[in-house]
């Protein structure tokens, strides 16, 4: 029997507009709901009052220190520029990782649903023996000309790790820059001996309401256009402590204010919840099919371009534009089993982002004619060197025995992202329902413990 139009000639599912309508009013309502958005500059610029600390220096310290007698002011400056520089570089890798956690929220196959074949008298039949597709993969089929699919889901995340390190204890120390008489290790003159340690307790929510449109131009072309809606939620708060030398005067050290002779030594910044809602960065797609429509193994190239349509200061988009191309295969194994491989490259615009290989293989099985399992692995290796890279420094006290005092305690590797996902896609007579767990396999960049997805498609 021959096969035609390899993917979504979507019988029994001509589903009327207004019942899409309403799945993405609902889906737009459950992303949209919640207290009112944040202002003063957004997510991003509440974002930096984690690692704010001490009062008078002006908004763009954000380590305010005070000196305490005998400090030459020299030393003063060195240690708040060198604090400062630290902190902004921290802030802006957990923004860009922010932005990118978001943004990088796999978006639902552009194609998938019901396959094709002829019958003896020439008629178009739905395939018994064919999945409903891939849930988060690419497959190379494509709708066929005039076919339509339209859908909308919500993608619920928490944000719980930073390179396997809770964000619940995320630790920082901050030394000084090495004053005169220069040379390794600090501790000469005394002032060296003192450093900030910084412990943050962070919370960071999304989710995201997708609603996509994928039209077949012709039997070989897909156009899709995929609208996220996204609310995002940070709280958390922050204790800084200067860490003296042992044996050394906490009077004629650095402080975050009070008298010389009981100077503070800690500081706590605390974030109230704050939400944001809006636009995130639109999805355009195009997806070519290079082999015969009628073949079990096909072949096609995906291109992608995301807008810079969120708003970059309330996390709802990255700041710039990306772009991407992926090639993928499928292959129609026969007794329902289909196989996808995805592999491609992305080119992100934004600060912070890091540009990255994409990769995506998967398997899904139609195991009666109303339910399709799916499982798949997707993978993201970032191009560059590591933003954030942990060092030791050593600092000597008055003894002549060192300390070492790492910068953070993340583990010093790379933001590579490997993630497994096992799904379903169950019809319900005119409509398809799509449920998806994904689960991190390894411990690069921000990540969630479990990011669940559902939504409703239908095509016609």
């Amino acid at each position: 029997m021959q096969h035609i139009d390899k993917m979504n000639r979507s019988a029994g599912m001509r589903l009327p507009y207004r019942h899409l309508l309403v799945a993405g009013a609902v889906a737009i309502s459950l992303s949209a709901g919640g207290p009112a958005l944040a202002q003063d500059g957004g997510l991003r610029a509440r974002f930096g009052q984690l690692f704010t600390f001490g009062s008078g220096c002006g908004p763009q310290v954000l380590f305010c220190l005070r000196s305490g007698s005998g400090t030459p002011d020299f030393a003063q400056e060195a240690f708040s520029t060198n604090a400062n520089a630290v902190a902004r570089e921290l802030t802006l890798y957990l923004q860009g990782a922010i932005a990118q956690g978001i943004g990088t929220v796999p978006a639902p196959s552009a194609g998938s649903g019901e396959t094709f074949r002829l019958s003896a008298l020439g008629v178009p039949v739905r395939n018994e023996e064919t999945s409903l597709g891939p849930i988060l993969a690419e497959r190379a089929f494509t709708l066929g000309r005039g076919k339509v699919l339209l859908g909308a889901n919500v993608t619920v995340l928490r944000f719980e790790q930073l390179r396997g390190v809770s964000l619940g204890d995320l630790r920082f120390n901050v030394v000084q820059r090495d004053l005169p008489p220069a040379g390794p290790p600090l501790g000469d003159p005394v002032i060296e001996r003192t450093y900030l340690a910084v412990t943050t307790h962070m919370a960071f929510d999304a989710r995201v309401a997708n609603l996509f449109l994928t039209a077949g131009i012709t039997d070989r072309l897909d156009l899709s256009v995929l609208v996220p809606v996204v609310e995002a939620t940070l709280s958390g708060f922050s204790d800084a402590v200067i860490v003296i030398g042992a044996g050394d005067d906490p009077a004629a050290g650095f402080s975050f204010g009070g008298p010389a002779e009981d100077p503070r030594l800690r500081e706590r910044s605390v974030l109230d919840v704050q939400r944001a809602w809006g636009l995130g960065a639109i999805a355009l797609r195009a997806k070519y099919q290079l082999t015969a429509l009628e073949r079990r193994l096909g072949m096609a190239v995906l291109a992608d371009l995301r807008l810079p349509t969120g708003r970059e200061e309330d996390f709802l988009g990255p700041g710039g534009a990306w772009a991407g191309a992926t090639a993928v295969a499928s292959l129609d194994a026969g007794a329902g089993i289909s196989t996808h491989g995805n592999l491609g490259a992305v080119v992100r615009g934004g600060e912070g982002q890091r540009d990255a290989v994409v990769a995506a293989v998967g398997l899904d099985h139609r195991t009666s004619s109303r339910l399709t399992l799916a499982a798949e692995a997707l993978a993201q290796l970032p191009f560059g060197s590591d933003p954030l890279a942990r060092r030791e420094v050593t600092i000597r006290d008055a003894q002549g025995s060192d300390t070492v005092v790492p910068t953070s305690n993340l583990p010093a590797i790379n933001d590579y992202q490997l993630d497994g996902t096992l799904g379903f896609k169950f019809r319900l007579g005119q409509m398809a329902l799509v449920g998806s767990a994904l689960i991190p396999l390894n411990q690069g960049g921000l990540r969630s413990e479990l990011l669940w997805t559902f939504g409703l498609q239908a095509g016609f």
